[in-house]
């Protein structure tokens, strides 16, 4: 146990008060998360055959709240295990953000042609005659720019 303390009050001191803290915070609220799922799909699981006790001459409900307690209680032991196990395991790894590369524009065309605009683009794909226009007006392309043509 002692072994077990010292261990624990050395990764305090590489770590940080605070850093050891929100890593502490991180790994129980993952634990927590993981086991309370688990333990949600053995209660409704339980709740399924529970009523196959009353043919063994048992009251269903004593059964399932006896059942269903030593679940939580087993659920809650696992918790603590697990947060001993990961907290002495966990190691923190440092990694500098890279350095990020400028966006540059790139054209697909060539440089000394301009880009052709959106509405050009729009134009030269054939629109279904039922689909939005691409003008932006909410219509039907056959009520709009459709009648047009």
């Amino acid at each position: 146990m002692d072994e077990a303390l010292e261990l624990y009050e050395e990764k305090e001191r590489t770590l940080g008060e605070r850093t050891m803290r929100e890593l502490e915070r991180m790994v129980l609220l993952n634990i927590i998360d993981t086991r309370w799922r688990e333990h949600l799909y053995e209660m409704d699981y339980l709740q399924e055959g529970i009523h196959l006790r009353a043919y063994a001459q048992r009251d269903p409900l004593t059964e399932y709240q006896r059942e269903a307690y030593q679940m939580f209680e087993e659920l809650t032991s696992s918790i603590k295990e697990d947060f001993v196990r990961y907290i002495y395991r966990v190691e923190l790894v440092r990694q500098d953000e890279p350095a990020r590369p400028r966006p540059q524009r790139i054209s697909a065309n060539r440089g000394d042609q301009p880009a052709p605009s959106a509405a050009a683009q729009a134009r030269s794909e054939k629109v279904p005659r039922n689909a939005p226009c691409p003008c932006g007006s909410g219509k039907k392309y056959k009520k709009c720019h459709g009648a047009v043509a």
